[in-house]
C-alpha cells in the first residue's frame, strides 16, 4: 500500500508544472512571516499570518498581473477598548461578501477572544463584534468556516474550532449567540484524547477531523441547518446531533477542503502532500489520489473556478522568488 502511494507521488510530481505566486510584504514593514490562512474575494486576498507584530493583512491575489499592493488590518498591540483586530487566528467570507475575523487570546492579552464581521461592499455600515468568554482550560481558538448555505430561517452560521477539544462551536449571526456541538460515543462517554480542529463544509456535506488520531467524522449538515437556536438571552447552548465515524485519514490532516463534487482534499503536512478522496469510499490509501507533493509546509488548499486550485505554503517555497502559492490540478 505504501509503495503504491509514494510511487504515485513521484509520477505525479514529475508531471506538475512549477507555477508559483508570491506575496511580498516588505512594503508594509513585514519581512519574515508565516501564512496561516488565506481568504479570497475576487482580486482581494486576506492573509492571516504569524509575524512579530502583525496577524492580518489585505493584499492582492498574486495571480493578478500588475501592481501588487498590501496594507495591515490588525493592530497586535495593547488595546484597552478591545475593539481592534488582534491576534487573528483565521478568516472567512460569506455569500454576501462579509469578512468574518476570528481573533484569539494571546494569553497575556487583557482582551478576550472575539469574532468580528465586516462588510466588504459597504465598509461604512459598521461592524458586528461578538466576544467569547475565555475557556476554563485555556483552549485556543483555531479556525472559522462559514456555511455557504443559509439555515432554514435564513440565518448565516459559522463553525469555529478549538485546539485539543472534543466539540465544535456553531455561531448564529441572526441570534448573535453560540452553541456547542459536543461529540460523544453512544454510551455518552467522550472521545478523549481528541482535537476537533479541522472542519470543511459545502452545499451537501460537513466533515470534522481529529488532528490527534486522524479520525474523520461526518455531521448531518441538513439537520444542522434546520436546527433552531434558543430564544435570545440563552448563553450556554449544548446541541445534540448524530455523528458518523467515517474512518482514519492517511495522517495528521490540515486544510480540509470540499469541492463542488463532494471530493475531500486535505494536506498531509508530514509528507508535504495534498491528497484527494471521494466520499463513499473507504479511507484506504488506494482510494486517495495524490494531487501534489511539494515537500514544503503546505497549510491550505484554495479552490477557484473552472478547476483552478492552489496550494498555499506557510513559508516561502523559494527565497529567491518569495512565492507562497503553487498552482495545482484537482
Amino acid at each position: 500500500m505504501k509503495c503504491r502511494f509514494f510511487c504515485a507521488v513521484a509520477t505525479l510530481c514529475a508531471l506538475l508544472p512549477p507555477f508559483g505566486y508570491t506575496w511580498d510584504l516588505r512594503s508594509i514593514g513585514v519581512d519574515r512571516f508565516r501564512v496561516r490562512h488565506v481568504s479570497l474575494y475576487h482580486t482581494r486576498a486576506f492573509l492571516t499570518i504569524e509575524s512579530s507584530n502583525v496577524s492580518l493583512v489585505e493584499a492582492s491575489w498574486p495571480e493578478n498581473v500588475g501592481y501588487q499592493w498590501a496594507h495591515v488590518l490588525s493592530s497586535d498591540r495593547a488595546d484597552r477598548s478591545c475593539r481592534s483586530l488582534t491576534h487573528v487566528r483565521g478568516t472567512a467570507i460569506d455569500r454576501i461578501a462579509r469578512l468574518w475575523v476570528l481573533c484569539g487570546d494571546a494569553g497575556d492579552d487583557a482582551c478576550p477572544p472575539k469574532l468580528v464581521i465586516r462588510s466588504l461592499l459597504s465598509p461604512g455600515t459598521g461592524e458586528i463584534q461578538h466576544r467569547f468568554p475565555r475557556t476554563a482550560d485555556g483552549a485556543r481558538y483555531h479556525t472559522i468556516v462559514v456555511d455557504p448555505v443559509p439555515a432554514s430561517d435564513g440565518d448565516t452560521r459559522a463553525f469555529i474550532t478549538l485546539l485539543d477539544q472534543d466539540y465544535v462551536l456553531l455561531y448564529s449571526l441572526f441570534k448573535r449567540s453560540i452553541g456547542k456541538l459536543q461529540f460523544q460515543k453512544s454510551d455518552q462517554s467522550t472521545l478523549h484524547p481528541i482535537s476537533l480542529a479541522e472542519v470543511a463544509v459545502n452545499q451537501h456535506r460537513l466533515y470534522v477531523a481529529d488532528t490527534v488520531s486522524d479520525r474523520l467524522f461526518a455531521l448531518p449538515i441538513r439537520n444542522l441547518r434546520r436546527l433552531a437556536f434558543p430564544e435570545d438571552g440563552v448563553r450556554k447552548i449544548i446541541m445534540k446531533t448524530n455523528v458518523t465515524y467515517v474512518g482514519r485519514l492517511l495522517g495528521r490532516p490540515a486544510g480540509l477542503t470540499l469541492d463542488a463534487r463532494d471530493h475531500l482534499l486535505y494536506v498531509l503536512q508530514r509528507d508535504g502532500a495534498v491528497v484527494k478522496w471521494t466520499a463513499g469510499r473507504s479511507l484506504k490509501a488506494e482510494n486517495h489520489r495524490v494531487v501534489l507533493q511539494q515537500g514544503t509546509n503546505i497549510t491550505q488548499i484554495i479552490l477557484g473556478v473552472a478547476g483552478k486550485a492552489w496550494a498555499v505554503s506557510g513559508e516561502y517555497v523559494s527565497e529567491a522568488s518569495r512565492r507562497h502559492c503553487i498552482k495545482i490540478v484537482v
